[in-house]
């Protein structure tokens, strides 16, 4: 599953990591703690088994003896604390602590091979199943009399104490873990705070609620936010150079085409209506690749932002008064707060268009409402519905395909160049929106766009 946020892996990676080794260092502590556990076993298993050689060293038939170790436990049958001695070559019991009762250790094979003087140390099983550590020797206390003196001891002690320090210390590295965890998140939220609060900064520039971001910021992400504002006042340069040009270009060509108009006007030749023809195409021409290209400058300009509720009560109203002239009403429904993500100026172009479009073939009716929409392809900020719903005679599915096309009219009896709702379609893709014709409830057409919200 691949992390969609830097402080969730950053905050994931770290508890990993801290998890990793709190377990790695319970695990290495413990295995310590047994190995010194069960040397100091050993070591106390070899001061027996010194003991015990001494004692037998000091003369007389060793079965007759009775070694005292000064352990009880060597004299409680099957405690688990064992010492016995045996002949090497026939593996024949020789003498035993009371505490074996009789039986006999079997170590199998394990002493066969002990080198004169060599200490065995190793596991083994008790009489009644119980695990044993042992510690051996091989001597010779006659002359070529090799002997095997053993002593072994109950390993329960061991896995106790074990037990017993994994516990302590399960619950000393489990707090240590609460107390790591509670300083990684305190130190992901105190890393991580320039990046959110510039994330912040980047939405309200886009709100147009800034101009620029903020300098104060670590030297890390300081470089960054000089290019982001550095783009941002480019993004402002390239705008008003794109509208003086667009604006230079427009009284260029004005003036040349409407003398070529009037002139024209003048005689009611072939030619002269040819000229006023052309130039008259070339004027709607002009006016839409001139628009388009104003669109496209405003467009990139970040940090623009519009009320809609602001911008449409003018529309609104204006929109009224050439309705009531035709009879037909004009309704206006905004839900509180949304704003969009561009310039208002673009917003009424979009909104009064489309209403234009509609009062042109609507009988008595003309609906506008904008809401939020479901769609979120622009992150956090969302998207805005409008729909425009008349009650005229609508279009088919091919007339609502054909509108979209520039320049392209159904009726060539109602006024305008046909450009409205293509220059609409225009505006919408420039702010990566959508636009979709319907079948209308009120029974003509609906139009109804997404835009991105502020």
């Amino acid at each position: 599953m691949r992390l969609k946020t830097l402080s969730a892996r950053l905050l994931l990676t770290s508890l990993l990591w801290s998890a990793f080794a709190l377990i790695g260092t319970g695990v290495i502590l413990a295995s310590a703690f047994r190995e010194s556990v069960q040397q100091r076993f050993d070591e106390t298993l070899d001061v027996y088994l010194s003991i015990l050689i001494g004692e037998l060293a000091d003369g007389g038939p060793i079965s007759e003896m009775e070694p005292a170790l000064g352990d009880p436990r060597f004299l409680l049958p099957l405690s688990g604390w064992y010492w016995s001695v045996f002949d090497l070559g026939s593996q024949e019991l020789i003498i035993a602590s009371e505490s074996l009762a009789g039986d006999n250790l079997d170590m199998g094979g394990a002493l066969r091979n002990l080198a004169p003087g060599e200490l065995f140390q190793g596991n083994a099983k008790g009489p009644d199943g119980d695990p044993l550590r042992v510690v051996a020797r091989r001597v010779a206390l006659e002359e070529d009399d090799w002997l095997v003196v053993l002593v072994s001891g109950q390993t329960t002690a061991i896995e106790e104490d074990t037990a017993r320090f994994v516990a302590q210390l399960a619950i000393f590295l489990g707090a240590f873990a609460l107390i790591l965890v509670a300083m990684t998140f305190v130190l992901w939220r105190f890393s991580l705070r320039p990046l959110r609060r510039l994330g912040d900064e980047l939405v309200a520039v886009h709100e147009g609620k800034s101009k620029h971001v903020s300098t104060d910021y670590p030297a890390e992400i300081a470089a960054m936010v000089e290019a982001l504002n550095a783009l941002i006042d480019n993004n402002q340069v390239t705008l008003e150079r794109a509208r003086r040009h667009v604006g230079n270009l427009a009284h260029a060509l004005k003036t040349p085409l409407s003398v070529m108009i009037n002139d024209a006007a003048q005689e009611d030749t072939p030619l002269a209506r040819s000229v006023r023809e052309q130039t008259q195409i070339m004027q709607r021409q002009l006016r839409y690749y001139l628009e388009r290209a104003q669109i496209a400058a405003k467009e990139r300009l970040i940090g623009a932002s519009t009320d809609v509720e602001v911008a449409l009560d003018r529309l609104h109203r204006a929109m009224s008064r050439l309705g009531e002239r035709r009879g037909i009403d004009v309704g206006l429904e905004v839900t509180d707060g949304l704003r969009f993500a561009g310039e208002r100026q673009d917003f009424e172009e979009i909104v009064g268009n489309l209403v234009d479009n509609g009062l042109k073939w609507a009988n008595s009716r003309i609906d506008i409402k904008v809401m939020p929409a479901k769609s979120t392809l622009l992150g956090r900020a969302g998207m805005l519905r409008v729909e425009i719903d008349d009650d005229g005679p609508g279009l088919t599915a091919e007339q609502r395909a054909q509108a979209l096309s520039r320049g392209h009219r159904l009726d060539q009896s109602k006024p305008g160049s046909g450009l409205g709702l293509s220059i609409v379609s225009e505006l919408v893709e420039l702010y990566s929106g959508t636009m979709v014709l319907d079948r209308s409830p009120l029974g003509g057409l609906r139009v109804s766009i997404t835009l991105p919200r502020g």
